[in-house]
């Protein structure tokens, strides 16, 4: 079970993710947001075999690449391993051939994001080309629905980077409290900006996560005093 979600904002874009790896039924503590170079960083949620093919293929790439540049080359990379894994599935044999059915077999979402001017954030699935997400947020795995509506009401706010940073801790931290999804901590937070890409430390989290009690309590204050 996995939720990533990148929140876009004025002065940079937002990146996180729960901690909780999850293997058949083996969940262990683990990264899923990556550096792709400098400037760049890359998550996936879907089955583990694809995401790591496509791991091994993103870090032949040249380091010094735009996101834009390598949109379409990055759309060909999952589509070639998505081939790869469904020419080698014993049970494509027993399916008919159809498309929809073959593609299920193999799937994960994939998110990148860069901030050169402005927030440029990527959207790759097994099923389709690349997407902008075009200053709106993306959310992937298993949480995405509960991440969305949590969402939903700041939707249209003009962000800094440390409210973002905020917002997303929050949504992470509530979605993993539901506990309906295997989600689990730690929380991993990463901010990019033009200046490159940073992983929060853990006293840097610490304080996010200070933040975000704090928001709720006065969440909480606004609907007691009413």
């Amino acid at each position: 079970m996995t939720l990533i979600l990148a929140i876009p904002a004025e002065d940079g874009i937002v990146a996180a993710s729960d901690g909780q790896v999850t293997t058949g039924e083996v969940r262990t503590p683990g990264k899923k947001i990556h550096r792709l170079n400098d400037r760049i960083v890359w998550a996936a949620a879907g089955e583990l075999a694809l995401i790591q093919r496509v791991a091994e293929r993103l870090a032949t790439l040249p380091p010094d690449q735009t996101l834009a540049n390598l949109r379409d080359q990055l759309g060909y990379i999952v589509k070639q391993c998505v081939t790869d894994l469904v020419q080698m599935d014993f049970r494509t044999q027993f399916l008919p051939p159809d498309p929809e059915r073959l593609l299920q077999l193999h799937f994960a979402d994939f998110m990148l994001a860069e901030f050169p001017r402005k927030a440029e954030i990527l959207h790759l699935t097994a099923m389709g080309g690349p997407e902008w997400m075009e200053d709106r947020p993306l959310v992937v795995g298993s949480g995405d629905l509960f991440a969305y509506a949590l969402l939903r009401k700041y939707q249209g706010l003009k962000l800094d980077l440390e409210r973002a940073s905020i917002l997303a801790y929050k949504v992470i931290e509530e979605a993993i409290e539901v506990g309906a999804y295997g989600l689990g901590p730690p929380i991993d937070v990463w901010q990019i900006t033009r200046e490159g890409v940073k992983n929060l430390s853990e006293t840097e989290t610490e304080t996010l996560a200070e933040a975000a009690r704090q928001l709720r309590e006065r969440e909480i204050e606004l609907l007691v005093s009413g």
